[in-house]
């Protein structure tokens, strides 16, 4: 079966489970610079290409590790180049979509969340989606939960695609329930009434199929729109100030002279409180500026911490109920936690989810972490319970985060640095073993990597500690 990414372009075959690479066309000019993208030529009317005629070109820039960029040229003179590597036609024309899709997905985003059916029985009851992957029932406002349906949408379907599902065949796996609570009091409230104890915005309950997922989003962006219009009113007051300010200035001129003042000083003292007013004029002006950004930066940076943890919980989900059928064994803790916090890292372009650089914030941790005389050897990682990775339990914050570093150092490192983690080794480590076996988990892992659980750990060591940020 072939894997199709959200934007219905088919997936390419993956290096482990990293998405590979595009692959793109390239012209070489005479000056030595060598662009590498999407050749762009007029089509011909019914006969060859002109060699002659200008080429289009839009250059690709995927940095690792950061957004990709498109850069349209000016068409190119013939002259200019040295050299074209043209795609064969089916592979150009993948390409153009990709280009296309990635071009577009603003517009994509927006109609995406526009077509996002939502039902609610009453006006004050929560608002219920149903899709192929999940049904949702939601306390957030009709906006917020089309932007968790569309992105919980392209990040299954992006998943699909590197990992495809291993249920056997016959097998049906129900709809994922999907819980999004419109406050934080609502979140806390779900979480006493099933026992759960933990501070993650968002949870995946196995044995119920249910995802939960808090959000202070709605009381954010209420915060950031009445923000909006007290600086609004700032600036009307600046305006209104500002037109009124020259009749103030003839009027202080006027009372200077009755006063019998010379002209040249009453001049300076005029100008000293126009300049007085420019200033204070300016900086009220740089506060408004500068308080509209940090609130739009505020509003994006949870917008970006929700869509992590979403994509976090939806890994969870994914593995637990599409690697395998009932008679399968889940992940092991610290590869489920670890590639979970791989992906929800990973940038989602043109419905692929990159996985092609290490995530700073964490890579600077874990390497502060293997420093130091505290880090744990990794055989005690693979045969970690759900104990360690959560805070109050095992030795509290310190041991889970400490927990939640090697496992996603570790499964960073299988999955894209030296890539043994795929499909069919995922689909053999859910095969069931004995249970309560835990040195068949070690074993396991040694037949995953090659060699002895205590030559990888510092071999693995070594190589996290040496790894640069992109």
């Amino acid at each position: 079966m072939i894997s199709m990414t959200a934007d219905g372009v088919p997936a390419e075959p993956s290096p482990g489970l990293a998405t590979a690479p595009w692959k793109l066309e390239s012209i070489e000019l005479h000056d030595g610079r060598r662009l590498e993208g999407l050749i762009v030529e007029p089509a011909a009317a019914g006969g060859p290409r002109d060699p002659l005629a200008p080429i289009g070109f839009v250059q690709i820039v995927q940095p690792p590790g950061r957004a990709m960029e498109l850069i349209t040229w000016a068409p190119i003179n013939a002259t200019r180049i040295a050299a074209i590597e043209r795609l064969p036609d089916a592979d150009h024309a993948l390409l153009a979509r990709r280009v296309d899709a990635f071009r577009n997905r603003r517009g994509r985003q927006h109609a995406a969340e526009t077509a996002v059916t939502l039902l609610r029985d009453d006006e004050d009851g929560p608002w219920r989606y149903a899709g192929r992957w999940f049904t949702i029932d939601s306390t957030a406002d009709p906006s917020l939960t089309r932007k968790a349906v569309v992105l919980l949408e392209q990040v299954f379907t992006a998943l699909e695609a590197l990992v495809p599902p291993a249920v056997p065949a016959g097998e049906e796996v129900a709809p994922l329930r999907v819980t999004l609570c419109g406050t934080a009091s609502e979140y806390r409230a779900i979480q006493e009434s099933l026992g759960i104890e933990a501070e993650h915005p968002a949870f995946y309950l196995p044995a119920r199929g249910l995802l939960v997922a808090g959000s202070d989003m709605p009381a954010m962006i209420e915060q950031e729109r009445n923000a909006a219009d007290r600086l609004a009113i700032t600036e009307r007051e600046i305006s209104d100030r500002d037109r009124t300010f020259e009749t103030e200035v003839r009027r202080l001129a006027g009372d200077l002279e009755k006063q019998g003042m010379p002209a040249g000083k009453r001049a300076e003292i005029v100008q000293l409180a126009r300049n007085r007013w420019q200033r204070e004029r300016d900086e009220m002006l740089a506060q408004v500026v500068t308080a509209r950004r940090d609130n739009a930066a505020r509003v994006a940076e949870a917008r970006r911490g929700f869509a992590a943890r979403l994509t976090h919980e939806a890994w969870h989900a994914y593995a637990d109920r599409r690697l395998g059928g009932s008679e399968r064994r889940p992940l092991p803790l610290w590869l489920d936690e670890g590639l979970a916090q791989v992906f929800e890292t990973a940038a989602l372009e043109a419905g692929e989810l990159r996985l092609d650089a290490p995530d700073p914030v964490r890579l600077k941790a874990l390497q502060e972490l293997l420093a130091g005389r505290d880090a744990p050897p990794l055989v005690d990682l693979l045969r970690a319970g759900q104990g360690q990775f959560l805070v109050g339990h095992a030795g509290g914050r310190k041991a889970s985060q400490e927990s939640y570093l090697m496992a996603w150092g570790l499964a960073f490192h299988l999955a894209v640095l030296e890539p043994v983690l795929a499909p069919t080794s995922l689909a053999a480590i859910c095969k069931p073993v004995a249970a309560g076996d835990e040195s068949a988990r070690v074993m396991e892992f040694e037949r995953l990597v090659g060699m002895p659980i205590a030559d990888f750990d510092s071999a693995w060591r070594r190589r996290m500690l040496a790894l640069r940020p992109r």
